[in-house]
């Protein structure tokens, strides 16, 4: 038997994050990813102020088949919430894929991170877990952490996938996602994990000091190393120019 909230009814719990808590449910013959604040952050300024963030994207951003996009935005009971689509599939840390398909992975993730860009916002947590294979095509999720490009502020995201510059507190650029993008694609093809060190504060260490072995194809290392400088104006800039570097290779 599902718990109600609102019209919608809660059928199972799919994941708890930082912000809050995301249940599959469904209204009618809709079914939706529902991701309600965590009750203590509802009387919070700054969780309410992030949580709204995320709740203006999934209502306002042009959609793009690689972007999870949102049904609605509302409050029960004071307690925000917002219904996203639900996408059927395996995220990244489910999956080991050949060198190719992981190519084709952070492709799309790249044409999701540049649509993001263009309509004036950084993602903030591309991580495996937030890009899901789904039948059809490859979808980044969760817009909880998003901020707009060059805002700075809180450290905010997955430990182990910010940017040097998220642990430092600094401005968020399209540079930023690169980061990320860089270190999904090197965990992917090297089959192992990059920065993660386990206790959060050692993961955001090997971030800004630690070095990235090089991949076995010296051609795909090299976008990866771009990708991957700490300095960031040494880095890929963003991820259209990453994804154009990547489709060329794979072509």
């Amino acid at each position: 038997m599902s718990d109600s909230f609102g019209t919608w009814q809660l059928d199972s719990l799919i994941a708890v994050g930082g912000l809050g808590e995301v249940w599959r449910a469904h209204r009618g013959s809709t079914i939706a990813a529902l991701k309600r604040l965590h009750t203590h952050l509802a009387r919070i300024d700054e969780g309410l102020r992030q949580f709204a963030v995320e709740q203006l994207l999934a209502t306002t951003l042009p959609r793009h088949p690689n972007v999870v996009h949102g049904l609605e935005a509302g409050e029960v009971a004071d307690r925000p919430y917002v219904a996203m689509e639900l996408v059927d599939g395996p995220d990244l840390r489910q999956m080991k894929v050949p060198k190719h398909r992981a190519i084709e992975i952070v492709i799309a993730a790249c044409d999701a991170a540049t649509h993001l860009h263009g309509e004036g916002w950084v993602h903030g947590d591309i991580c495996p877990g937030n890009i899901v294979i789904g039948t059809d095509r490859i979808v980044l999720v969760d817009l909880g952490v998003a901020r707009g490009i060059g805002e700075g502020g809180a450290v905010r995201g997955t430990h182990a996938y910010m940017a040097p510059e998220q642990v430092k507190g600094e401005a968020w650029t399209r540079a930023t996602d690169v980061f990320a993008l860089g270190i999904v694609l090197w965990e992917l093809v090297a089959g192992a994990r990059l920065f993660h060190r386990g206790p959060p504060w050692l993961s955001m260490a090997a971030v800004v000091e630690a070095s990235v072995p090089a991949l076995p194809d010296a051609s795909l290392d090299a976008i990866v190393q771009r990708a991957l400088a700490k300095d960031r104006g040494q880095r890929t800039p963003t991820a259209e120019a990453l994804g154009a570097e990547l489709s060329a290779l794979a072509s």
